[in-house]
């Protein structure tokens, strides 16, 4: 007969049950979500140049025969590294609705905003850069619905 209660042996293997969950929802949200592999748990970070420092952001303010690309604000430049980090489709939107105030020389109402979000990758014999697109979105401006 064992001299450890049943509860204390379970509690050894906690530590490493809890390993798995969050490696596993980790790469969940990397294959479903886009996180970036140096997040959400980052394993995987040594594996890879995708974080959010070798993502980019294009934004386009849309007007009627306007599409105009906007420069990031300096007040919006954390919330940008989020959106890179996880580009899910709520991020992406809440940041639209943010770009919508930044003000720009077109006429006419604001139609929408699109955001998109592109990774550097880099060519495993040249080490040449190229960007290969992550996550694209527009979101009107009437009733901030996606579009795409």
């Amino acid at each position: 007969m064992s001299q450890h209660p049943v509860h204390t042996q379970w509690s050894w293997y906690l530590p490493s049950l809890l390993l798995i969950i969050v490696a596993s929802n980790q790469l969940r949200l990397v294959s479903t979500a886009a996180l970036s592999p140096w997040w959400g748990g980052g394993f995987g970070m040594f594996a890879t140049t995708d974080g959010w420092a070798t993502r980019h952001l294009h934004v386009f303010a849309i007007r009627s025969g306007v599409r105009r690309e906007l420069e990031i604000p300096l007040s919006l430049r954390k919330m940008v590294e989020r959106v890179l980090t996880l580009p899910s489709d709520a991020q992406l939107q809440a940041l639209a609705r943010q770009f919508a105030e930044v003000p720009t020389p077109d006429e006419g109402p604001l139609e929408a905003i699109e955001l998109q979000v592109w990774a550097t990758q880099f060519d495993p014999d040249t080490l040449a850069p190229s960007s290969t697109p992550i996550r694209f979105l527009t979101v009107r401006m009437e009733a901030h619905s996606p579009l795409t």
